[in-house]
């Protein structure tokens, strides 16, 4: 699976927010860790934090950023507006040249950002230093990461060994009915996949499953400001379900698949008949890939990510209606193979949400 790491994440790391004024709230001291860029170049620098009133936010649309004696222009991503109390991530994207230049190597960033609120100026000026691996230099035709399979020696994803076990469903169980059932993967995926310029290309639902165009996803990891329109969520028909009051265990089950296609870096992946388990801390979605090319897969159910229930389900329709919106999901072991080790826990492994209701009998 070679060129996910064109795609990829924000590595955890840390910041330096130098601060004037109390509009903006400062993040990490000199010398924490370096930030590690990965996929699709993007990479958080800092942050600002808005007073008690809104804050406007203005930034240079590009920076210099010096590799290895030569200069490079980054990309600056800053909201425009932000809410009082809120925090805004202070982000840069390099483009493909200063990302095979940046492999083995270490480069500082700084990005001057100017906060206006309540008619008073503030000055921050956000710096980080960044690194990329060696490893994941981009091969040819471009980055990195699963679906290349070109020379660049980029892992491939690795299919697991056996099946996950069914969720047993207790003999208290009932089965509900009005069952709805979507999944938004990682944002910055999406966004990778459709890129691509091929017929087929990004993400395409089938088998009785629609994808919901937005320009932005309901469960960002990766927020963009693209304006791009792009099938961030995809519904899953029905299939038979059930849920057991005593325990509050539930099995939520849909038809349909969607597949990832960018056929000019080889990746043909495909999600199906996903299986959502609400079970406490246990909770999990599992789907039945398959893939081919840089991506193959052999026809294989994964229990792909861990689910966050903590505070869910919401109770409506007079107690008989349960809904589980926005689960939070993180990559398990088995799902991280899926994606070749691109994205990695413990910071690196978020994979979007899922969300599912259904009716009581």
């Amino acid at each position: 699976m070679g060129r996910l790491a064109r795609h990829g994440s924000v590595r955890r790391g840390a910041a330096v927010l130098a601060v004037i004024g109390v509009a903006l709230l400062g993040a990490a001291p000199a010398g924490a860790k370096v930030r590690s860029v990965a996929g699709d170049g993007v990479v958080k620098v800092g942050q600002v934090r808005c007073g008690p009133a809104p804050c406007t936010l203005r930034a240079p649309a590009r920076v210099r950023v010096p590799i290895g004696g030569q200069a490079f222009r980054a990309k600056v991503v800053v909201p425009r507006r932000i809410a009082a109390h809120a925090v805004a991530s202070v982000r840069v994207k390099l483009g493909a040249a200063a990302l095979k230049k940046l492999a083995g190597a270490s480069a500082q960033v700084r990005v001057r950002v100017v906060v206006r609120a309540a008619g008073a100026k503030k000055v921050s000026v956000a710096r980080a230093r960044i690194a990329r691996p060696a490893s994941a230099e981009p091969g040819p035709g471009g980055g990195g990461g699963p679906g290349s399979g070109g020379p660049s020696g980029a892992p491939a994803s690795t299919p697991i060994e056996g099946e996950p076990p069914l969720l047993a469903r207790p003999a208290t169980a009932v089965t509900v009915g009005a069952v709805t059932l979507s999944w938004m993967p990682r944002d910055s995926w999406v966004r990778y996949v459709s890129s691509g310029v091929g017929a087929n290309d990004g993400v395409v639902p089938g088998g009785g499953a629609t994808g919901v165009a937005a320009t932005s996803s309901p469960c960002p990891d990766r927020p963009s400001s693209s304006t791009a329109s792009l099938n961030y969520t995809v519904n899953f028909p029905a299939k038979e379900s059930w849920y057991d009051p005593l325990s509050g265990e539930a099995g939520i089950y849909g038809g349909g698949s969607v597949a990832f296609r960018y056929v000019a870096h080889t990746i043909n992946l495909t999600a199906a008949e996903p299986e959502i388990e609400i079970n406490g801390a246990a909770s999990r979605a599992i789907f039945r890939f398959s893939g081919s090319g840089g991506t193959p897969y052999p026809n294989q159910r994964v229990a792909l990510e861990t689910l966050e229930t903590a505070g869910r389900p919401t109770v409506s329709g007079g107690g008989k209606t349960l809904t589980y919106n926005l689960m939070r999901g993180k990559l398990t072991e088995d799902g991280e193979k899926v994606f070749a080790g691109f994205y990695t826990a413990p910071g690196d492994n978020e994979f979007g949400c899922v969300s599912a209701s259904f009716t009581l009998p």
